[in-house]
């Protein structure tokens, strides 16, 4: 009975051992299986992320140590944005806080600007670019309290719409 239980005790030891080995031995990247075109797309996705860390950070950084900042009127627009997301289709989602509200139009067409102007420096660092879209920058949809308080015109995405 000793002898049964001992070699019991010595295949499950043998067993759990080998067991992580196994598991670590068998896994493989969740994009093994996937097509080449869902591949390119997760590919996307990532610099989609990527772009979107980056510009998000500025804000953050600017907001968080306000005093490193050396050019403070350069980088004032960051006190009206709360959010930016670039989109797979050359877009951007510009989500502002009130303040934005208050400004004059043509201090908000700047402060787009200035975001539309940044978030494409940093796609280009990650994306490739044709020069004709470069040259059509991002249009935008600029969001407030969770409606839309303005978007770039249709053919021209320098050109602002504002809804209030």
């Amino acid at each position: 009975m000793k002898l049964k239980l001992t070699l019991l005790n010595l295949l499950a030891l043998t067993i759990f051992t080998s067991f992580p080995n196994n598991v670590y031995a068998s896994k493989s990247s969740p994009t093994d299986n996937l097509s080449t075109e869902e591949k390119r797309d997760h590919h996307l996705a990532n610099k989609i992320k990527k772009i979107n860390h980056t510009l998000n950070k500025l804000i953050y950084d600017f907001k968080e140590h306000p005093q490193k900042q050396a050019n403070f009127e350069e980088k004032s627009w960051i006190n009206y944005v709360k959010n930016v997301n670039y989109l797979k289709n050359n877009q951007l989602e510009i989500y502002v806080n009130r303040n934005f509200t208050k400004l004059s139009e043509k201090r908000r067409e700047n402060i787009v600007a200035t975001v539309q102007r940044i978030s494409l420096s940093e796609v280009l660092k990650v994306l490739d670019m044709s020069p004709e879209d470069y040259m059509e920058g991002l249009s935008s949809i600029i969001y407030y309290d969770g409606s839309r308080l303005g978007r770039s015109a249709f053919l021209n995405s320098k050109e602002l719409i504002w809804y209030d």
